[in-house]
Protein backbone atom coordinates (compact mmCIF):
# COMPACT_ATOMS: atom_id res chain seq x y z
CA UNK A 1 0.00 0.00 0.00
CA UNK A 2 1.34 3.45 -0.90
CA UNK A 3 1.93 6.12 1.74
CA UNK A 4 -0.86 8.69 2.24
CA UNK A 5 -0.15 12.24 1.09
CA UNK A 6 -2.95 13.77 3.16
CA UNK A 7 -4.05 13.62 6.80
CA UNK A 8 -7.43 14.92 7.97
CA UNK A 9 -7.39 16.16 11.59
CA UNK A 10 -10.79 16.25 13.31
CA UNK A 11 -11.06 17.49 16.92
CA UNK A 12 -14.26 16.97 18.88
CA UNK A 13 -15.70 17.89 22.27
CA UNK A 14 -19.07 16.40 23.25
CA UNK A 15 -20.15 15.73 19.67
CA UNK A 16 -21.71 12.26 20.06
CA UNK A 17 -24.90 13.33 18.26
CA UNK A 18 -23.28 14.63 15.05
CA UNK A 19 -19.79 13.17 14.88
CA UNK A 20 -20.67 9.94 13.09
CA UNK A 21 -22.24 11.88 10.21
CA UNK A 22 -18.94 13.69 9.73
CA UNK A 23 -16.86 10.53 10.04
CA UNK A 24 -19.04 8.60 7.61
CA UNK A 25 -18.50 11.35 5.04
CA UNK A 26 -14.75 10.85 5.51
CA UNK A 27 -15.11 7.07 5.12
CA UNK A 28 -16.92 7.67 1.81
CA UNK A 29 -13.93 9.50 0.30
CA UNK A 30 -12.79 8.15 -3.05
CA UNK A 31 -9.18 9.02 -2.24
CA UNK A 32 -7.03 6.17 -0.97
CA UNK A 33 -4.71 5.98 0.84
CA UNK A 34 -5.90 8.59 3.32
CA UNK A 35 -4.88 9.20 6.95
CA UNK A 36 -7.25 10.45 9.65
CA UNK A 37 -6.43 11.74 13.15
CA UNK A 38 -9.35 12.02 15.57
CA UNK A 39 -8.69 14.10 18.69
CA UNK A 40 -11.06 13.87 21.65
CA UNK A 41 -10.86 17.12 23.60
CA UNK A 42 -11.95 16.04 27.08
CA UNK A 43 -15.48 14.98 26.16
CA UNK A 44 -17.87 14.02 28.96
CA UNK A 45 -20.28 12.18 26.64
CA UNK A 46 -19.60 9.17 24.41
CA UNK A 47 -17.61 11.08 21.76
CA UNK A 48 -14.43 9.12 22.47
CA UNK A 49 -16.32 5.83 22.21
CA UNK A 50 -17.80 6.92 18.86
CA UNK A 51 -14.30 7.70 17.63
CA UNK A 52 -12.87 4.38 18.74
CA UNK A 53 -15.75 2.36 17.29
CA UNK A 54 -15.47 4.16 13.95
CA UNK A 55 -11.68 3.81 13.89
CA UNK A 56 -12.02 0.06 14.42
CA UNK A 57 -14.41 -0.39 11.49
CA UNK A 58 -13.20 -1.64 8.12
CA UNK A 59 -13.21 1.45 5.91
CA UNK A 60 -9.71 1.21 4.43
CA UNK A 61 -8.37 4.34 6.11
CA UNK A 62 -5.31 4.87 8.30
CA UNK A 63 -7.03 6.10 11.48
CA UNK A 64 -5.64 6.98 14.87
CA UNK A 65 -7.52 8.27 17.91
CA UNK A 66 -5.77 10.79 20.18
CA UNK A 67 -6.75 12.61 23.35
CA UNK A 68 -6.02 16.19 24.41
CA UNK A 69 -6.98 17.29 27.92
CA UNK A 70 -6.26 21.01 27.44
CA UNK A 71 -9.59 22.66 26.59
CA UNK A 72 -10.17 24.29 23.24
CA UNK A 73 -10.23 23.29 19.57
CA UNK A 74 -6.87 24.98 18.98
CA UNK A 75 -5.13 22.76 21.54
CA UNK A 76 -6.79 19.67 20.05
CA UNK A 77 -5.80 20.66 16.52
CA UNK A 78 -2.21 21.25 17.63
CA UNK A 79 -2.21 17.79 19.22
CA UNK A 80 -3.28 16.36 15.90
CA UNK A 81 -0.77 18.43 13.94
CA UNK A 82 2.05 17.11 16.13
CA UNK A 83 1.20 13.58 14.97
CA UNK A 84 0.86 14.26 11.23
CA UNK A 85 3.43 12.47 9.05
CA UNK A 86 2.03 13.31 5.62
CA UNK A 87 2.89 16.06 3.14
CA UNK A 88 -0.53 17.72 3.42
CA UNK A 89 -2.85 18.44 6.36
CA UNK A 90 -6.56 19.24 6.27
CA UNK A 91 -8.32 20.35 9.44
CA UNK A 92 -12.04 19.63 9.56
CA UNK A 93 -14.81 20.34 12.06
CA UNK A 94 -16.74 17.57 13.78
CA UNK A 95 -20.20 18.79 12.73
CA UNK A 96 -19.67 19.30 8.98
CA UNK A 97 -19.46 16.90 6.05
CA UNK A 98 -17.43 16.39 2.88
CA UNK A 99 -18.69 14.92 -0.36
CA UNK A 100 -17.09 11.76 -1.70
CA UNK A 101 -14.74 13.44 -4.20
CA UNK A 102 -13.58 16.21 -1.86
CA UNK A 103 -10.12 14.95 -0.90
CA UNK A 104 -9.39 13.64 -4.39
CA UNK A 105 -10.17 17.03 -5.94
CA UNK A 106 -8.05 18.82 -3.33
CA UNK A 107 -4.97 16.72 -4.04
CA UNK A 108 -5.48 16.99 -7.81
CA UNK A 109 -4.99 20.75 -7.39
CA UNK A 110 -2.02 20.47 -5.04
CA UNK A 111 1.01 20.06 -7.30
CA UNK A 112 3.34 23.06 -7.26
CA UNK A 113 1.53 25.01 -4.54
CA UNK A 114 1.53 25.26 -0.74
CA UNK A 115 -2.16 25.81 -0.06
CA UNK A 116 -5.32 24.68 -1.86
CA UNK A 117 -8.69 26.30 -1.19
CA UNK A 118 -12.30 25.71 -2.22
CA UNK A 119 -15.77 27.16 -1.82
CA UNK A 120 -18.17 25.62 0.71
CA UNK A 121 -21.95 25.46 1.04
CA UNK A 122 -23.11 26.79 4.40
CA UNK A 123 -26.47 25.65 5.77
CA UNK A 124 -28.39 27.72 8.35
CA UNK A 125 -31.01 26.76 10.94
CA UNK A 126 -33.77 28.56 9.01
CA UNK A 127 -33.33 26.22 6.06
CA UNK A 128 -31.43 28.65 3.85
CA UNK A 129 -27.95 28.13 2.49
CA UNK A 130 -25.17 30.24 0.97
CA UNK A 131 -21.92 29.67 -0.88
CA UNK A 132 -18.89 30.90 1.05
CA UNK A 133 -15.85 31.44 -1.14
CA UNK A 134 -12.11 30.96 -0.95
CA UNK A 135 -9.99 33.72 -2.51
CA UNK A 136 -6.43 33.49 -3.78
CA UNK A 137 -6.17 37.21 -4.56
CA UNK A 138 -6.29 40.01 -1.95
CA UNK A 139 -5.99 37.09 0.42
CA UNK A 140 -5.47 38.83 3.79
CA UNK A 141 -8.48 41.09 3.28
CA UNK A 142 -10.75 38.24 2.18
CA UNK A 143 -9.53 36.07 5.02
CA UNK A 144 -10.34 38.69 7.65
CA UNK A 145 -13.66 39.88 6.27
CA UNK A 146 -15.00 36.90 4.36
CA UNK A 147 -13.55 33.94 6.25
CA UNK A 148 -11.52 32.73 3.30
CA UNK A 149 -9.25 30.72 5.61
CA UNK A 150 -12.09 29.27 7.67
CA UNK A 151 -11.17 25.76 8.78
CA UNK A 152 -13.25 23.93 6.18
CA UNK A 153 -12.15 26.01 3.16
CA UNK A 154 -8.57 24.90 2.56
CA UNK A 155 -5.73 22.48 3.17
CA UNK A 156 -2.02 23.29 3.34
CA UNK A 157 1.33 21.62 3.36
CA UNK A 158 2.06 20.32 6.84
CA UNK A 159 5.34 22.21 6.88
CA UNK A 160 3.50 25.48 6.20
CA UNK A 161 1.24 24.97 9.23
CA UNK A 162 4.30 24.26 11.36
CA UNK A 163 6.29 27.23 10.06
CA UNK A 164 3.31 29.46 10.88
CA UNK A 165 3.42 28.18 14.46
CA UNK A 166 0.26 26.09 14.45
CA UNK A 167 -2.94 27.13 16.20
CA UNK A 168 -2.84 29.78 18.94
CA UNK A 169 -4.64 28.22 21.89
CA UNK A 170 -4.99 31.67 23.47
CA UNK A 171 -7.48 32.59 20.73
CA UNK A 172 -10.90 31.04 21.35
CA UNK A 173 -12.89 32.63 18.52
CA UNK A 174 -11.89 33.44 14.94
CA UNK A 175 -8.91 31.22 15.67
CA UNK A 176 -8.97 29.98 12.07
CA UNK A 177 -8.80 33.55 10.75
CA UNK A 178 -5.95 34.29 13.17
CA UNK A 179 -4.02 31.26 11.91
CA UNK A 180 -4.89 32.25 8.36
CA UNK A 181 -3.29 35.66 8.85
CA UNK A 182 0.00 34.03 9.91
CA UNK A 183 -0.12 31.51 7.07
CA UNK A 184 -0.71 34.20 4.47
CA UNK A 185 2.14 36.34 5.80
CA UNK A 186 4.43 33.48 4.69
CA UNK A 187 3.36 34.19 1.08
CA UNK A 188 2.30 30.63 0.21
CA UNK A 189 1.68 29.62 -3.38
CA UNK A 190 -2.08 29.11 -3.59
CA UNK A 191 -4.57 27.53 -5.96
CA UNK A 192 -8.36 27.31 -6.03
CA UNK A 193 -9.61 23.75 -6.43
CA UNK A 194 -12.52 24.81 -8.64
CA UNK A 195 -16.18 25.79 -8.43
CA UNK A 196 -17.48 22.34 -7.46
CA UNK A 197 -18.97 22.43 -3.94
CA UNK A 198 -17.62 19.48 -1.97
CA UNK A 199 -18.02 20.60 1.67
CA UNK A 200 -21.24 21.24 3.62
CA UNK A 201 -20.93 23.46 6.70
CA UNK A 202 -23.78 23.43 9.22
CA UNK A 203 -24.06 26.71 11.15
CA UNK A 204 -26.28 26.87 14.21
CA UNK A 205 -26.23 28.22 17.74
CA UNK A 206 -24.89 24.83 18.88
CA UNK A 207 -22.31 24.34 16.15
CA UNK A 208 -18.67 25.30 16.01
CA UNK A 209 -19.53 27.87 13.33
CA UNK A 210 -22.63 29.64 14.60
CA UNK A 211 -23.31 32.01 17.51
CA UNK A 212 -24.49 35.53 18.32
CA UNK A 213 -21.70 38.08 17.89
CA UNK A 214 -22.70 39.93 21.05
CA UNK A 215 -22.09 36.80 23.12
CA UNK A 216 -18.47 36.66 21.96
CA UNK A 217 -17.24 40.26 22.10
CA UNK A 218 -14.38 39.55 24.51
CA UNK A 219 -12.97 36.55 22.64
CA UNK A 220 -13.48 38.27 19.28
CA UNK A 221 -11.57 41.32 20.54
CA UNK A 222 -8.72 39.07 21.68
CA UNK A 223 -8.57 37.49 18.23
CA UNK A 224 -8.44 40.91 16.59
CA UNK A 225 -5.55 41.94 18.84
CA UNK A 226 -3.59 38.87 17.75
CA UNK A 227 -4.45 39.38 14.08
CA UNK A 228 -3.50 43.03 14.32
CA UNK A 229 -0.03 42.12 15.56
CA UNK A 230 0.42 39.82 12.57
CA UNK A 231 -0.82 42.34 10.01
CA UNK A 232 1.18 45.20 11.50
CA UNK A 233 0.50 48.95 11.73
CA UNK A 234 0.31 49.36 7.96
CA UNK A 235 -2.99 47.46 7.93
CA UNK A 236 -4.42 48.75 11.21
CA UNK A 237 -7.43 50.03 9.26
CA UNK A 238 -8.39 46.40 8.59
CA UNK A 239 -8.74 45.79 12.32
CA UNK A 240 -10.61 49.07 12.79
CA UNK A 241 -13.12 48.11 10.10
CA UNK A 242 -13.55 44.59 11.44
CA UNK A 243 -14.17 46.04 14.91
CA UNK A 244 -16.70 48.56 13.56
CA UNK A 245 -18.56 45.79 11.73
CA UNK A 246 -18.58 43.69 14.92
CA UNK A 247 -19.96 46.70 16.79
CA UNK A 248 -22.69 47.07 14.18
CA UNK A 249 -23.61 43.40 14.53
CA UNK A 250 -23.81 43.81 18.31
CA UNK A 251 -26.04 46.88 17.99
CA UNK A 252 -28.31 45.02 15.58
CA UNK A 253 -28.60 42.20 18.13
CA UNK A 254 -29.64 44.70 20.81
CA UNK A 255 -26.31 44.81 22.68
CA UNK A 256 -25.96 48.60 22.65
CA UNK A 257 -23.44 48.78 25.49
CA UNK A 258 -21.08 46.31 23.83
CA UNK A 259 -21.40 48.18 20.54
CA UNK A 260 -20.59 51.51 22.21
CA UNK A 261 -17.53 50.07 23.93
CA UNK A 262 -16.21 48.65 20.66
CA UNK A 263 -16.71 51.93 18.85
CA UNK A 264 -14.95 53.84 21.62
CA UNK A 265 -11.99 51.52 21.09
CA UNK A 266 -12.12 52.27 17.36
CA UNK A 267 -12.15 56.01 18.08
CA UNK A 268 -9.16 55.79 20.45
CA UNK A 269 -7.03 53.64 18.15
CA UNK A 270 -7.75 55.34 14.80
CA UNK A 271 -5.51 58.35 14.17
CA UNK A 272 -6.97 59.65 10.92
CA UNK A 273 -10.12 61.77 11.32
CA UNK A 274 -11.25 60.66 7.84
CA UNK A 275 -10.85 56.99 8.79
CA UNK A 276 -12.72 57.53 12.08
CA UNK A 277 -15.60 59.05 10.10
CA UNK A 278 -15.50 56.18 7.61
CA UNK A 279 -15.52 53.54 10.35
CA UNK A 280 -18.40 55.29 12.10
CA UNK A 281 -20.36 55.15 8.85
CA UNK A 282 -19.51 51.44 8.49
CA UNK A 283 -20.80 50.82 12.02
CA UNK A 284 -24.10 52.62 11.40
CA UNK A 285 -24.62 50.89 8.06
CA UNK A 286 -23.96 47.45 9.60
CA UNK A 287 -26.20 48.19 12.59
CA UNK A 288 -29.03 49.15 10.24
CA UNK A 289 -28.81 45.76 8.56
CA UNK A 290 -26.54 46.75 5.71
CA UNK A 291 -24.69 44.04 3.84
CA UNK A 292 -21.29 43.74 2.13
CA UNK A 293 -19.84 46.51 4.28
CA UNK A 294 -16.25 45.34 3.82
CA UNK A 295 -16.71 45.02 0.05
CA UNK A 296 -18.12 48.53 -0.23
CA UNK A 297 -15.22 50.04 1.72
CA UNK A 298 -12.42 47.98 0.17
CA UNK A 299 -11.24 50.88 -1.98
CA UNK A 300 -10.58 52.97 1.15
CA UNK A 301 -8.46 50.34 2.87
CA UNK A 302 -4.66 49.96 2.42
Amino acid sequence: MTTPRLTIVIPAHNREQVLKRTLDSVAAQELRPLAVLLVDNGSSDSTLAVMREWAASDHGLDVRVLQESKPGAAAARNRGLSEVHTEWTMFFDSDDTMRSDHCKRALEAADGVDLVGWNVLMHFDDGTSAVKKFYCSDAQYHSLFHGSTATQRYMARTDLFRRAGGWDDGVRYWDDIELGARLLELNPRMRHAGKELTVDVFASAHSITGARYSDRVDVASTALEHIGRTLGPGRAAYIGLKTAILAGDCRREGAAAAAAELMEHVRRTTQSSFMRMLLRAAYLYQAAGGRATARILRAFMP
